[in-house]
C-alpha cells in the first residue's frame, strides 16, 4: 500500500485564467476581479498566512522560510527605519514583484492598481496600532560609490563576520546561536550562495535593495539596522561589497535557496499536528470538524429531518441532488472504497492494525460510520480503539462520499451560493456556507503529506505545495476550477483521456541525414497542469518513437520509449527508481537516432503517450497475488487488477512524415 494507501485524483487540466494585468497597466481588455481586500486576502494570501494573518496558513509546515506573521505589522523588507512600518510602496513592491527564492509569488501580472491597494489596506488591518505611526521612505546618499575593497573592510569592521562569517557564507562565530523573534533557530544567509530575496522591480537596483537592508535591519530576525552605525555612503559601500559577492538569480540557484531547511526542531509541533490532520489555517471550529482530524460520528439524527436528510448513503443525497450524484458516481471519490482498498481494510482488520486501518480510512473512508472501529479521539477517549457499533459496510463501499464533505454532526456544510442558482429553501435543514469550500486547502488534507515524510527530497505525495509554488496559484487559480469547473462533481484527472490531452502539448521533429541515419526527437510539454505531470506516484505514461515503413509496419529494432511518472518500489521501505514528472510549463524530452538494418526503408515514425493510470497500484495488486490469500480479498484484488489494466489508454498517437 503505498503510504497511507493513497489514490487520489490526478489533477491535470488545462485552465483559463484570464487575462493578465501588469502592475502599472490599464485594465481596459477584460474587467478585473473586485477588488475586495478580504476576499483577495482569501485567495492569494491565506494558503501561506493564515486566517488571522499570523503566517500559520495550510501550507505552514511546508514553507521555509516561515510566512510572514502581519499581526505584529513588523515586515522585512522596508525603507523606513527600524520599528516603523513600511510604506505603501514598500509592501506593494513585494506584493507585485513577490520574494525571490521563496514561495512569495510576485502577483504583479494578475492584480491591478486598484487591487493591490485593496491587499495593502486589508493587512494594514492585521496590524492597525502599528501602522497609526506614520512612516516616510529613507533618503539615499547623495554621493553613491561602489567601493568594494572599501565594503570589504567595513564588512568586518561594523560586526557583519561575527554572523555571516569572513567569507560571507554564513558560518561567522554567532551563527549557531541565532533566533528569531518566534524563537526559532535563524541562520544567517550564506550571501554567496543565496540570492538576492528583497523584491526589485529591475535587475539593476540590486544594490539599492541590499542597501536598505543593511540600513533598515530585517525586523523578526537577527539582522539589525546599521541606520547610524556608519556614514551613509559607507553603509552603500557594504551593499556594493554584498552585490559584487552574492549569487545570481540563476534558477538551480532559486531553486536551491527555497529549499534550506529549518533547524531538526522548527517545524516538529505543526508537522505532529499536520500529520494528525490538524492544519493550522483552518482556524475556526466549523473548518475545524472538516479537517480536525478523524471525524467523529454523527450521532442520532435530529427529529426534524425527513429519512434522506437523516442518512449518510451517498444514494439519499441523490434525491435533491441528482446531478452531482450522476457526477459522483462516476469519480475516483466514489470509488476511493474500491475492492483492493477493502482488501488491505480486510486484512488490516483481521491482524488487529487499527492506525493502519484508520490511517487508510482518512481520505478513502472518512466517516466515522465507514469504519468498523472508533479511535480515541473519535470516541473522546484517552487511548484505545473500540468496535464501532453504527459501522455500515456498504457506506464503506462508497468511498468518499457526499457526506465526507458535506455533513458534520447532521449540519450540513457547503460552498457559497452561486446567484441565480437558489434551491427551494428547507428551513428545518440549513446549510452552513464557507469560503473555504472554493480553496485549494479544502483539498490539501487528502493531497498532501508533511515535508518531513520525503523520500529523494520530496513527500510521497506533494500535489498541494506542487500547486502553491506553481504558475496558478500566482493567478488565483485554485484546485476546484480546474477539477470542479461550474461546482461538477466529476473531478476529472490522469484517468480521463481528453484531461490528460488538454493539460500536455506535444513537439515533434524528425530527419534523415545523408548517412542514412534517422534521427527523432519529442518534446512532452506540461502545458496545462498547475502541478507536476503527473503529480502523484501512482500513474505512469510513456512517450515512445517507433519507425515505421511505407506501409505503416513497424521497423524492428527502431523503437524508443521514456516513463514519465515517479517510479516507486517498496523493499522494506520506499525506494525511488527515477522521477521523471514534468513541473508546469517544463518539457521532457525523448531524442533517437537510428542506421542500421531496415532503417533506409523508414518512411515515418508513430510518436505516442501511452498511460497507465493506476501503474504502481497494477504492480501492488500483481505482487498480492502471488501470496496466499482468502478467497474473499483474493477475488477483491483480481477484480482492482483487472480495473487497473482496464484503465490503459493512448492519449497521443501520430505520425511524423520522414522525407528521404
Amino acid at each position: 500500500m503505498l503510504a497511507r494507501s493513497w489514490q487520489p485524483l490526478l489533477l491535470v487540466a488545462l485552465c483559463a485564467t484570464g487575462a493578465a494585468l501588469a502592475w502599472a497597466g490599464d485594465e481596459a481588455d477584460a474587467p478585473a476581479p473586485q477588488a475586495d481586500g478580504e476576499q483577495l486576502y482569501d485567495r492569494f494570501c491565506l494558503a501561506c498566512h493564515g486566517i488571522a494573518g499570523d503566517g500559520k496558513g495550510p501550507a505552514l509546515p511546508l514553507l521555509w522560510p516561515q510566512a510572514r506573521n502581519f499581526l505584529s505589522g513588523d515586515y522585512k523588507w522596508r525603507t523606513t527605519s527600524s520599528g516603523l512600518p513600511p510604506t505603501d510602496e514598500d509592501l506593494r513592491r513585494t506584493i507585485v514583484f513577490g520574494v525571490p527564492g521563496t514561495s512569495m509569488h510576485g502577483f504583479g501580472d494578475t492584480l491591478s492598481n486598484t487591487q493591490v491597494d485593496a491587499l495593502i489596506a486589508k493587512l494594514k488591518t492585521f496590524a492597525p496600532r502599528k501602522f497609526r505611526r506614520s512612516a516616510t521612505k529613507l533618503a539615499l546618499p547623495e554621493n553613491l560609490s561602489a567601493d568594494v575593497s572599501r565594503g570589504k573592510a567595513l564588512f568586518a569592521e561594523l560586526g557583519c563576520t561575527k554572523c555571516h562569517g569572513n567569507e560571507a557564507k554564513g558560518d561567522g562565530p554567532s551563527a549557531p546561536m541565532l533566533k528569531d523573534d518566534a524563537g526559532r533557530s535563524a541562520s544567517p544567509y550564506d550571501l554567496t550562495e543565496i540570492p538576492l530575496r528583497r523584491p526589485r522591480a529591475r535587475s539593476g537596483d540590486a544594490t539599492e535593495q541590499i542597501y536598505w537592508s543593511v540600513v533598515t535591519g530585517l525586523s523578526g530576525t537577527p539582522m539589525p539596522a546599521f541606520e547610524g552605525a556608519a556614514p551613509e555612503a559607507d553603509l552603500w559601500a557594504v551593499a556594493s561589497y554584498i552585490e559584487s559577492i552574492r549569487a545570481r538569480e540563476s534558477k538551480e540557484a532559486l531553486d536551491k535557496s527555497s529549499q534550506i531547511s529549518p533547524s531538526a526542531q522548527a517545524f516538529d509541533k505543526e508537522e505532529r499536528l499536520m500529520k494528525a490532520g490538524y492544519y493550522p489555517g483552518h482556524g475556526d471550529a466549523v473548518e475545524r470538524s472538516l479537517f480536525g482530524g478523524a471525524i467523529a460520528p454523527q450521532g442520532t439524527p435530529p427529529k426534524g429531518l425527513t429519512p434522506a436528510q437523516a442518512s449518510l448513503d451517498a444514494k439519499r443525497c441523490s434525491r435533491c441532488h441528482n446531478k452531482q450524484a450522476r457526477e459522483w458516481k462516476s469519480s475516483l471519490h466514489a470509488k476511493a472504497g474500491s475492492p483492493g482498498l477493502v482488501a488491505q481494510l480486510i486484512d488490516m482488520e483481521r491482524r488487529g492494525s487499527w492506525a493502519s486501518l484508520q490511517s487508510c480510512q482518512r481520505c478513502h473512508n472518512p466517516l466515522a460510520e465507514q469504519s468498523p472501529i472508533l479511535s480515541a479521539e473519535q470516541r473522546g477517549a484517552e487511548k484505545g480503539y473500540e468496535g464501532n457499533p453504527n459501522y455500515s459496510e456498504n457506506l464503506r463501499d462508497q468511498g468518499l462520499n457526499c457526506a465526507s464533505c458535506h455533513v458534520r454532526n447532521w449540519q450540513r456544510l457547503g460552498p457559497p451560493s452561486v446567484p441565480a442558482r437558489g434551491r427551494l429553501a428547507l428551513p428545518g435543514y440549513p446549510v452552513t456556507k464557507l469560503a473555504l469550500y472554493e480553496r485549494s486547502d479544502f483539498c490539501m488534507p487528502c493531497h498532501q503529506l508533511p515535508s518531513r515524510n520525503t523520500l529523494a527530497g520530496a513527500p510521497l505525495l506533494n500535489t498541494y505545495k506542487e500547486w502553491l509554488e506553481g504558475p496558478y496559484m500566482s493567478r488565483g487559480v485554485q484546485c476546484q476550477h480546474c477539477h470542479m469547473p461550474d461546482r461538477e462533481h466529476s473531478w476529472k484527472g490522469v484517468h480521463d483521456p481528453e484531461t490528460f490531452r488538454e493539460g500536455v502539448e506535444l513537439s515533434m521533429i524528425a530527419g534523415r541525414s545523408e548517412s542514412g541515419t534517422v534521427s527523432v526527437r519529442v518534446k512532452v510539454k506540461n502545458a496545462g497542469a498547475g502541478h507536476y505531470l503527473p503529480t502523484t506516484p501512482t500513474p505512469a505514461a510513456w512517450v515512445s518513437i517507433q519507425l515505421v515503413d511505407a506501409e505503416g509496419k513497424a521497423i524492428g529494432g527502431a523503437y524508443a520509449e521514456k516513463r514519465i511518472g515517479r517510479h516507486l518500489v517498496y523493499e522494506g521501505g520506499w525506494k525511488q527508481i527515477e522521477d521523471t514528472r514534468i513541473p508546469p510549463g517544463e518539457s521532457l524530452e525523448l531524442a533517437a537516432a537510428w542506421k542500421s538494418g531496415r532503417v533506409s526503408e523508414t518512411r515515418s515514425a508513430r510518436i505516442r503517450v501511452r498511460v497507465e493510470p493506476d501503474e504502481y497500484y497494477e504492480r501492488f495488486y500483481m505482487s498480492r497475488l502471488k501470496r496466499k490469500l482468502p478467497a474473499k480479498e483474493r477475488a477483491m484484488f483480481e477484480e482492482a487488477l483487472q480495473g487497473t489494466r482496464d484503465s490503459h489508454y493512448v492519449a497521443i498517437d501520430r505520425l511524423l512524415s520522414i522525407e528521404n
